[in-house]
């Protein structure tokens, strides 16, 4: 059997044991019982089941490499993640519920920027996406891909979104505003 077969035979285990498990009560041996393979070759694939689910996540993750290429647009890559999470909402509920597994999570999507960039994100952008995710798998994720995906980028660092010419003008225009200004949009709301 192949190095890539059977690490989707283990991953196929581990996401049948998890729909009947909670994360944090799945021991190594739950997925290779459930596997059919060997201690040793788990271990050849994986570290632990931190490793699996980063493992996971980040396959799950750079799907849309396969849809958009290597130099898509961020949009295009966000929306395509969240689509991805919301149409495996079972499992990344689980994950995203257990702290533990919520920093592997996070470590995919941190390989996902660094793999495809060559930078990760910030502290206050992982923060922005982890806290924006979490939230989405507290709801079920009943909420559309479109309002989490604008929940995100206001969430995330001005510097981060704007480049600094663009930020410097937003503030600009911002200091700007009379207290007529802000009670006219209160108004509009």
């Amino acid at each position: 059997m192949s190095n890539t077969s059977t690490k989707k035979k283990i991953a196929a285990a581990f996401l049948d044991v998890l729909s009947h498990k909670s994360f944090a009560s799945i021991k190594v041996k739950d997925i290779i019982d459930a596997a059919g393979v060997s201690h040793m070759t788990f271990y050849r694939n994986y570290s632990d089941k931190f490793d699996l689910v980063e493992s996971i996540c980040f396959e799950d993750m750079m799907l849309f490499t396969k849809i958009y290429g290597r130099n898509a647009e961020w949009r295009a890559i966000t929306i395509c993640i969240l689509n991805t999470i919301k149409n495996n909402s079972a499992f990344y509920g689980k994950i995203l519920k257990d702290e533990e597994a919520a920093v592997y999570f996070m470590r995919a999507l941190c390989r996902v920027s660094g793999d495809t960039t060559g930078a990760e994100g910030s502290k206050a952008t992982n923060t922005a996406w982890k806290e924006t995710m979490q939230n989405w798998a507290k709801n079920g994720f009943t909420d559309p891909v479109e309002d989490i995906y604008t929940a995100l980028v206001g969430a995330m660092p001005l510097h981060e979104v704007f480049t600094g010419e663009e930020l410097a003008a937003a503030i600009k225009a911002y200091e700007v505003n009379t207290l007529d200004d802000f009670r006219n949009r209160q108004k509009q709301k």
